[in-house]
């Protein structure tokens, strides 16, 4: 249960908490989304076991054929999770809302920016998708690999520092 509604925020805060002060943040979120993020597990049918980890979702584990149903399930509860947050309307993903949502709950973080770099590569990504549990797990799916990649390069720029 932890697994998945840490997975409903990382659509909100894009970072995994490295620090007590972003640890505070994601407890917050949990509080604002938990009855949400439970009411739509029940409503699409998730459980645990059907969680990617974000090891599964960087190696493309949801694309393999046997895991269609899964994945078209945590999108829907993906979806129905945006829906009830007034982040998604139909298929469409309020765009100005999500920022407006990254400013608030990121208003004194200095990764701000990158937040938002992340929310609008991947909604611009998304965009064209029809379908909303399709278009809310490649948006998922989008921000994990994404948010992956920045870690990479961040921790590699530390090492280049370090070498100097």
């Amino acid at each position: 249960m932890k697994s998945l509604v840490l997975y409903a925020c990382i659509l909100i805060i894009a970072f995994q908490p490295s620090s007590s002060v972003k640890l505070k943040k994601v407890k917050n979120i949990i509080e604002t989304t938990g009855d949400d993020i439970e009411a739509c597990q029940i409503e699409n049918n998730v459980t645990y076991v059907d969680a990617y980890s974000p090891q599964d979702m960087i190696t493309d584990l949801p694309s393999q054929p046997e895991n269609e149903e899964k994945t078209r399930r945590m999108g829907c509860w993906i979806a129905c999770v945006l829906k009830r947050q007034n982040l998604m309307e139909n298929s469409n993903i309020k765009e100005a809302q999500v920022h407006v949502r990254i400013n608030v709950e990121h208003a004194d973080d200095i990764d701000q920016d990158i937040y938002h770099q992340i929310a609008r590569k991947c909604m611009k990504q998304v965009r064209n998708i029809t379908q909303e549990c399709e278009k809310s797990f490649s948006l998922l799916a989008c921000v994990i690999k994404t948010t992956y990649e920045e870690q990479m390069y961040q921790q590699h720029k530390i090492k280049e520092a370090e070498m100097k």
